[in-house]
């Protein structure tokens, strides 16, 4: 009886901690896990998120170009119609992630060649395992119910996922694929870490990327592969998880190597 007892005991022990440790991850996780639905056009879809995200622990749903919520978006959205009601909107792709470190693109299409690297895809397991979430602002980006996103914002992304499917329909609903990629976000939620070094800001990274593309044109780098070339180095820099240390220690280097070209010493690119 006494051992049956301690082992109840042990184990209420164990559910409570664990439960304590998941609560604490969640609640770090929160702030830095936004989602992004751009030109989303039906009203089911945009409540279900809604109320994914309150599922998930999330709040900060952003919504570029949407149409105004109406009746069936509050049904759906069911507890979470405070997320839905309190979402950000915007007119700019652009402008809605500017403040994330990783802009994660999803799309039913990919590429497994690495010459067509802007679909080059990871699948959301992959993507949690690069990208744990709670230090890094990330934001989890899905298009059009019709046909998705356009290249010209996956540019603007520094990751790709891609959820595996049925080769002759791979295509899933919008609510469903935002609720895979959380249920896998869930599963990777890494107990609570303060001695875990803080991420380079989205700002940060805009900055190597600026010093890299100066460098670039300095030392004559053909324009036609210029912009491809950036796309490919923002999207390595962002699987790299640089740190805030890291970041200052490569600007110091990016620095030396633009030192031959200081007010100085001006040298035509």
């Amino acid at each position: 009886m006494n051992r049956r007892t301690q082992s109840k005991s042990e184990l209420k022990e164990k559910k409570e901690n664990f439960i304590h440790n998941f609560s604490t991850a969640l609640q770090q996780m929160s702030e830095m896990v936004c989602v992004v639905l751009v030109e989303p056009e039906i009203q089911g879809n945009i409540g279900a998120v809604a109320r994914l995200l309150r599922n998930a622990g999330l709040h900060d749903l952003r919504i570029v170009n949407g149409p105004e919520i109406d009746d069936e978006a509050l049904a759906r959205s069911m507890g979470g119609k405070d997320i839905l009601l309190s979402a950000s909107r915007f007119t700019s792709f652009r402008e809605s992630v500017a403040d994330c470190t990783v802009v994660a693109a999803t799309s039913s299409e990919q590429t497994l060649s690495d010459r067509k690297f802007r679909r080059l895809p990871v699948t959301p397991w992959d993507f949690w395992n690069i990208h744990s979430p709670g230090k890094e602002k990330i934001a989890l980006v899905f298009g059009r119910e019709a046909d998705g996103l356009r290249n010209t914002e996956i540019e603007i992304c520094n990751a790709f996922i891609h959820i595996p499917g049925n080769p002759e329909y791979p295509v899933y609903n919008l609510s469903h694929a935002v609720s895979i990629i959380l249920y896998e976000m869930l599963k990777h939620l890494p107990e609570s870490d303060p001695n875990i070094p803080d991420p380079a800001t989205g700002e940060e990274m805009e900055l190597i990327n600026s010093k890299i593309q100066e460098i670039m044109r300095k030392y004559g780098y053909p324009d036609y592969k210029m912009q491809n070339s950036l796309i490919m180095i923002r999207r390595i820099l962002a699987r790299s998880a640089i740190t805030e240390s890291e970041f200052y220690k490569l600007m110091g280097i990016l620095r030396f190597v633009l030192a031959p070209w200081s007010e100085n010493n001006e040298v035509d690119s």
